[in-house]
């Protein structure tokens, strides 16, 4: 098995609060996985890490055994709808062609070939009607789908999305899951910060649980498990027996996923 991503005593500090403590985990390729855990829990900042984005305070972060910097046309981010600049002015088709210039030279204009992949993004996300629409007009949804299409474009091995189904429509979830799907139908390996366990538990089959330091990493139906998610996210809420309930029957989550 090929492992695409191996995070070895990854720490990260800022300022005087540690985000992560000495988290080790490998993702293998070609898997759908998620990262998960309470709020705060280091989701965002194990992405970075991993993109190469922070410093780390220790450790060390491998994408197939290389350093980020090294792999970065390999990788595409998406990061989280909320530190994303809305005001830029730029069409739909701007923001989807920056997921090209990974594959230009320095101060090439985008080619032919180029403006037919953005196209095709578009498509992909059903956003073609509004390729020449201001960015900062779109709704939530409309943004998010923008933001998925440049992802697509970069036509990348290694995707990162940072909770891409955070505060989107209907039709945005159903756009968003289809892409997952033929992601890893082609191969590719993805990682999505996600913040619905039940979502999780039937869509992945790798999951990293974080509280800071990390809870447990591997296939869904080994950590998703009740002690392991009572050490994430302690306590006995309403919340987590219901998690809990649905969490421990892992033939129940398998026979759900592969649906």
């Amino acid at each position: 098995m090929i492992t695409a991503v191996e995070c070895r005593e990854v720490t990260v500090v800022y300022g005087r609060r540690t985000a992560l403590w000495n988290v080790s985990c490998t993702l293998p390729a070609g898997v759908l996985a998620a990262i998960v855990g309470p709020n705060g829990a280091g989701k965002s900042t194990l992405v970075r890490a991993i993109l190469g984005l922070i410093p780390l305070q220790r450790g060390q972060v491998r994408l197939w055994g290389q350093e980020p910097s090294v792999v970065r046309a390999r990788v595409s981010y998406m990061p989280q709808r909320e530190s994303v600049e809305w005001d830029f002015p730029l069409t739909v088709l701007d923001v989807v062609l920056m997921g090209r210039y990974g594959h230009l030279r320095l101060f090439q204009r985008p080619r032919s070939q180029d403006y037919e992949r953005a196209w095709e993004a578009l498509v992909r996300v059903g956003m073609q009607h509004l390729a020449q629409r201001p960015l900062g007009e779109l709704s939530g949804g409309q943004q998010q789908r923008v933001f998925l299409a440049r992802a697509l474009a970069q036509d990348a091995e290694l995707y990162v999305m940072d909770e891409p189904f955070a505060g989107i429509d209907a039709a945005t979830e159903q756009v968003l899951l289809q892409v997952l799907r033929q992601l890893k139908e082609s191969g590719k390996t993805v990682i999505v910060v996600h913040h619905d366990l039940h979502a999780v538990a039937r869509l992945f089959e790798w999951v990293v649980l974080l509280n800071q330091r990390l809870v447990a990493a591997g296939p869904v139906e080994e950590v998703l498990t009740g002690p392991n998610l009572q050490m994430a996210y302690g306590g006995r809420s309403a919340l987590l027996e219901e998690v809990l309930q649905r969490a421990v029957l892992p033939q129940s989550v398998a026979s759900q996923r592969e649906r």
